[in-house]
């Protein structure tokens, strides 16, 4: 060992650090001695995770260098039932988008593509939807172009502020007051059906009649005194009716008969006796009704015209018919009496309320 000072007379000062040790005085006999031991090696542990799985090899002694690596855990069910499509590769963990694409799916309103992954909007197919696409890729629905107004029977305008959609009346516009006293919302006829919308009046009026003339068949029967009014012929009538609904489906109505007879008859002298109309209403029993007589049996014979007549009316409910129904009838009380001809003219007149 070469000198530690340029001259004799110094001395060198050693001291041991860390894992060191000096044996000797530095003398030429008992030279420094300096050595190292090799100390223990340190412990080394490791701690898996629930994602990381640590493996420890070497002993950390000379040779046998500590050596720790990691293998990533992957879950082989997940909790919630599905796939698990994490993978490790030589690179590292990866998850590629074809794994994830058969995973979505669209909803209403959505469209999607598991080949290419690509969601869109749907706008639905149905007939008179107008939402598409913008220029700007944005959904749109573009502003509704106003159409023409075209208006129904009953009805006048354009729908302009010039020309609004009103109602078309004939005659104009006419304030109620100047043709009624009356309260219009009681009295008017014009009402609207909360079910339909629609404007409605009540039904229309309509009238019938008719008029006939019968000649009847009599022969030229005599008669002597009576048991009272007996009717001349059965088959001899004349008659005014009405079918229920044949006018008016609706409406009730005002329905009246007239008949007027025109009678020729040829009396014995001293002859009383009394000429009527049996009437049957509604096909029930005739009721006489007396249109003339010849009251003094001490008259002189004789032979004559007469006109007479009787009539019927009645107001009806709707879906009603009626019928009036008259026979020619005599009484003779005394003498005799020659029916030589009876004829009947019938007039009938029906009107709705």
């Amino acid at each position: 060992m070469g000198k530690c000072c340029p001259s004799a007379g110094c001395k060198c000062v050693f001291r041991a650090g860390p894992g060191i040790t000096l044996d000797g005085t530095g003398s030429p006999g008992t030279p420094v001695v300096i050595s190292a031991d090799g100390a223990e090696p340190t412990e080394l542990e490791v701690t898996d995770s629930d994602t990381v799985d640590l493996t420890l090899t070497g002993s950390g002694r000379p040779g046998s260098a500590y050596n720790v690596s990691a293998t990533v855990i992957l879950d082989p069910a997940p909790p919630g039932g599905g796939d698990n499509l994490l993978q490790t590769g030589p690179g590292g963990l990866f998850l590629e988008c074809e794994q994830v694409r058969g995973c979505l799916s669209a909803g209403d309103g959505a469209g999607y593509d598991p080949d290419t992954g690509i969601i869109t909007a749907r706008p639905s197919t149905d007939d008179g939807n107008s939402l598409s696409y913008g220029t700007d890729g944005g959904l749109l629905v573009p502003p509704a172009e106003a159409a023409p107004l075209t208006v129904g029977c009953g009805l006048q305008g354009d729908g302009t502020a010039a020309a609004p959609v009103a109602a078309f009346p004939v005659a104009g516009s006419q304030p109620w007051d100047e043709d009624w006293e009356c309260d219009p919302a009681v009295h008017s006829t014009l009402k609207c059906d909360p079910g339909s919308g629609a404007l409605w009046t009540p039904p229309e009026h309509t009238s019938a009649a008719a008029s006939l003339q019968q000649n009847h068949p009599l022969g030229t029967p005599v008669f002597a005194p009576t048991d009272g009014f007996v009717i001349i012929d059965e088959t001899a009538w004349s008659e005014g009716a009405y079918t229920a609904d044949s006018l008016t489906a609706c409406r009730g109505l005002s329905f009246s008969t007239q008949f007027t007879g025109h009678t020729e008859v040829e009396w014995a002298s001293g002859s009383v006796f009394d000429l009527a109309y049996a009437v049957s209403i509604g096909g029930a029993g005739p009721v006489v009704r007396l249109m003339h007589s010849i009251l003094t049996p001490a008259g002189p014979a004789g032979r004559e015209r007469w006109t007479f007549k009787t009539e019927q009316a009645i107001v009806l409910p709707p879906h009603t018919g009626y019928s009036v129904r008259v026979y020619p009838a005599i009484r003779v009380v005394s003498g005799s009496v020659t029916v030589h001809q009876w004829i009947t003219d019938t007039h009938l007149i029906a009107m709705t309320r």
